[in-house]
């Protein structure tokens, strides 16, 4: 460089930052495993930054049993209350949540579910992923019953008047956003103060659309907690 010609300022990152970059992108080419799990650890940091400008903080449980217990705590033993899981699968968080609830006397747990696996592919899992046989779980309790087929469907049959009175406790898990806007469509109408929210595939793009555009705008809710997939809020008003 002649000594007239001006000193150049390079824009590109620092040379460490560039060395290192070049090692993760030589990593990511040889495992497809390893790219997996970085865009998921990059859509975990995403979903965390999102509830921090959304509830002004964070709170973190490592299980969605402890999340779930933490929901728990906020239903009112002395009242009625209803369940209402709208994805099912093979019957664990219907399970847990029937173990652990009150029998208080005019509750009902109302599931939700094809139980025949995902209608259409979604993220890495193919149409037909979680496919249970069309066939519920085997659980016995005398507050449970089951709504068989697809929820655009099975919405229509179903009684509001049931879980009109008390409290309401909605489990999303449908995972995929057409069905997931059926579901709140069908509840939002009955919500009042008290009632608990849980969003099972919260960190995914599908259920964060239906909570960005739909479920916030419509309520003032209680932050109650999150994991690193699942959201719990309360309906304050």
């Amino acid at each position: 460089m002649s000594m007239n010609e001006p000193t150049l300022k390079n824009a590109a990152p620092p040379p460490m930052t560039v060395a290192l970059q070049s090692i993760a992108a030589q990593a990511f080419v040889r495992s497809a495993a390893l790219r997996r799990r970085v865009r998921n650890a990059g859509e975990v940091a995403d979903f965390i930054d999102w509830q921090v400008s959304q509830f002004g903080r964070a709170t973190v449980y490592r299980t969605r049993e402890r999340l779930w217990s933490a929901l728990r705590v906020h239903i009112d033993s002395e009242h009625s209350w209803h369940g209402l899981e709208f994805g099912v699968a093979w019957g664990y968080a219907t399970g847990w949540w029937l173990n652990k609830l009150p029998e208080t006397p005019g509750s009902t747990w109302d599931g939700f579910d094809r139980f025949t696996g995902l209608p259409r592919a979604w993220r890495e899992h193919e149409k037909g992923t979680f496919d249970a046989g069309g066939i519920p779980p085997s659980i016995n309790d005398p507050r449970l019953t089951w709504h068989i087929g697809d929820i655009e469907e099975t919405a229509k049959e179903f009684d509001h008047t049931a879980v009109a009175e008390g409290g309401r406790l909605i489990l999303f898990d449908l995972d995929i956003y057409e069905p997931t806007v059926t579901a709140w469509n069908l509840v939002q109408p009955l919500l009042q103060p008290g009632d608990l929210l849980y969003f099972d595939e919260a960190m995914d793009a599908d259920e964060r659309r239906v909570l960005t555009e739909l479920v916030l705008p419509s309520h003032e809710f209680k932050y109650v907690g999150c994991t690193s997939l699942a959201l719990a809020l309360l309906v304050e008003r």
